[in-house]
């Protein structure tokens, strides 16, 4: 029996990411999904849109940008709106990025390169 994927065409995930390969596979992924998606390339311009932007359900953030890093916008972000979750994503796991990202506020931790199941199941428990 099958189980029935939850409707998610209602929500909306900001997508924080420099790099525009990552970026495109992201909305792909939630397009996938029926997921709105917006995109910011800076921690600057995606704490920006964060502040204006009261539809935002869920946002995924890379770690190493420029402007202001995503450690410093997660922090930002969660004293605006701690009960939105914040999905950290990385390439460099091994330097302890991922305990520095759930002490600045996140609540999941995706390590690059992003496996599509991993992703979509984090989604589904974070949105439904």
């Amino acid at each position: 029996m099958a189980v029935e994927s939850p409707d998610l065409s209602s929500k909306t995930v900001l997508v924080v990411e420099d790099n525009n390969t990552s970026t495109i596979y992201f909305k792909a992924a939630l397009q996938k999904l029926s997921i709105k998606s917006i995109s910011a390339t800076t921690g600057v311009e995606a704490v920006a849109i964060f502040r204006d932007n009261k539809h935002i359900d869920l946002v995924l953030m890379d770690l190493n940008m420029p402007e202001m890093d995503g450690f410093e916008a997660t922090k930002i972000m969660k004293s605006i709106r701690p009960e939105v979750p914040i999905i950290a994503q990385s390439a460099f796991v091994l330097s302890g990025e991922e305990e520095r990202s759930l002490k600045a506020g996140c609540n999941e931790f995706l390590s690059k390169p992003i496996r599509l199941n991993l992703l979509t199941e984090m989604l589904y428990r974070y949105l439904k």
